[in-house]
């Protein structure tokens, strides 16, 4: 009984401690380049889980969705489709540099 109320007592304590500051500081994480980099693996793994080829060989609805979403990103920029291709292939950047002699 005792111990309840004791772990009743520290367990508001902490709350009213760390509750205000808590929201603050996901904001404060997210807005991170660690916070991005987890928010775009998430999104990323999400996305794949939910990607599946359509009936017939024809692509689904995700798929359709991000090469929509690429197309419009890489139109509004073109360094965009460039950071594309690269991430598609990583040795792009290799065969458009010109051989030295």
């Amino acid at each position: 009984m005792i111990r309840e109320r004791l772990d009743h007592r520290i367990e508001k304590r902490l709350e009213a401690v760390l509750e205000p500051h808590a929201e603050e500081w996901m904001h404060r994480f997210f807005r991170s380049d660690r916070g991005q980099a987890l928010i775009a693996e998430v999104t990323a793994d999400f996305l794949l889980s939910w990607m599946s080829p359509g009936q017939g060989g024809q692509m689904g609805y995700f798929q359709r969705t991000l090469l929509d979403i690429v197309g419009q990103l890489s139109a509004q920029d073109p360094e965009f489709r460039r950071s594309v291709i690269e991430a598609l292939n990583p040795h792009f950047r290799d065969a458009e540099r010109p051989r030295s002699s």
